[in-house]
């Protein structure tokens, strides 16, 4: 059994009110690192190993609502999350590396879930989803859903 592992990650907009477009993609380097690809309009993180993560920041076309999606695996299983609410200095590589300090209680959480499926709506009402199609080997899939 390979220790490497892929997510891959569709991404789904289904109000017309806003679009929003990956403006950052950031890995954290423990277990070997990782890193990101796109495929067929497909976000695909390919990982070392468990214990790291990676992230895409996303930011709607008019920059007024903006957030950013967590993937990874820890201690061999799937997790994910979602961080609204950004400032304009909030991004992925300072906030990815929070999900592995001890500091950052509400992030180490996050990972420690290990949660199959996140949902969490915005301070402007804009709902987030991320829920994992394919949750268990090395070849994980899951749909990030904006609402």
């Amino acid at each position: 059994m390979s220790s490497n592992y892929t997510i891959t990650v569709s991404v789904y907009q289904t109000k017309p009110d806003a679009f929003f477009r990956c403006v950052e993609k950031t890995c954290w380097h423990f277990a070997n690192g990782s890193n990101w690809v796109e495929n067929k309009d497909q976000h695909v993180l390919t990982m070392g190993g468990s214990g790291t993560c990676g992230s895409l920041r996303f930011m709607s076309e008019d920059n007024s609502e903006s957030f950013i999606a967590t993937f990874g695996v820890h201690n061999y299983v799937r997790w994910c999350d979602v961080v609204t609410g950004l400032k304009t200095t909030d991004t992925g590589v300072m906030i990815t590396p929070q999900y592995y300090d001890s500091s950052q209680t509400a992030r180490v959480q996050a990972r420690e879930r290990q949660s199959a499926e996140y949902m969490v709506k915005s301070a402007q009402g804009r709902q987030f989803q991320i829920k994992y199609t394919v949750d268990e080997g090395n070849n994980l899939k899951c749909n990030l859903i904006i609402g």
